[in-house]
């Protein structure tokens, strides 16, 4: 019994040495980031260009999480009412989430250019998405939309079938199912995938940087600000900028766990 006691403590000694590098290697350079950032805050607030690139972040990050969620919640319904091919359907549509997110802007580039449907779409419907503002909600769309479809695909798979079966023995058709059934129970996922496609979408540099560029108060969003900042040798204000964008992201987990929690107390009330 003795040795077995050495055993289980050596073992979780050696766990909790694991998790320790893990945890200082994972949050030092945030906090030095902050730390660090913290100071030039105030000064980027007061920089019009960069007060310029947080709205312009956050409103065409909030256009394209919108657009994700409308489409990915749907679409991953009807992969999860599909029988057939349906692991297929999912890797296909997940082939962006593993490329290099500046490949998928030289694709985005590719067909939406001038070398795809790009003339079509400026002569005949008078939309540009090559370096405007609607390119860089099409390069967020297409980096986070697999990412709200697989989640939520995940999601209804998580579901109890029996519910949904109980509930057509009631009479209950598809649409009163879906709508009065399934997403009260995924009301708390989905809230989950809608902040982290809306994290993603803030933080998105490599497909926009393709599609719209970084001209400056025009297609300058956070994280081309922080390049550009960086290029032109202004260090503080690329590091005041980061930190911003840690605040924002730290600020919505934040909201997200209290939201979270609210909701499963009320639904254990």
């Amino acid at each position: 019994m003795k040795g077995k006691f050495a055993v289980n403590k050596i073992f979780h000694y050696i766990l909790f040495m694991i998790f320790i590098l893990v945890f200082i290697f994972l949050t030092s350079p945030i906090i030095m980031l902050i730390i660090k950032g913290a100071a030039a805050v105030p000064v980027c607030l007061k920089s019009k260009e960069i007060r310029f690139s947080i709205f312009l972040s956050l409103r065409t990050s909030v256009i394209s999480t919108v657009f994700c969620i409308v489409t990915a919640i749907p679409s991953a319904y009807f992969i999860f009412k599909t029988e057939k091919f349906k692991k297929i359907i999912i890797q296909i549509l997940c082939i962006p989430m593993s490329l290099p997110h500046i490949v998928s802007g030289i694709a985005l580039l590719l067909l939406f250019g001038r070398m795809g449907i790009g003339d079509f779409l400026n002569n005949y419907l008078n939309i540009d998405f090559i370096f405007t503002r609607q390119g860089i909600i099409l390069a967020q769309i297409f980096v986070n939309l697999p990412f709200a479809v697989k989640q939520t695909v995940t999601a209804f798979e998580d579901i109890n079938k029996k519910v949904l079966f109980v509930a057509k023995t009631l009479g209950c058709n598809d649409i009163q199912v879906f709508l009065y059934i399934i997403l009260p129970l995924l009301k708390n996922t989905l809230l989950s995938v809608i902040i982290m496609t809306w994290t993603r979408a803030l933080g998105e540099y490599g497909a926009v940087i393709m599609v719209a560029g970084a001209t400056k108060m025009k297609t300058e969003i956070i994280p081309t600000s922080i390049m550009l900042n960086m290029s032109t040798g202004d260090l503080d204000l690329a590091i005041g900028i980061s930190a911003v964008l840690i605040i924002i992201s730290i600020s919505c987990m934040l909201i997200f766990e209290y939201l979270f929690n609210k909701g499963k107390k009320y639904a254990e009330n």
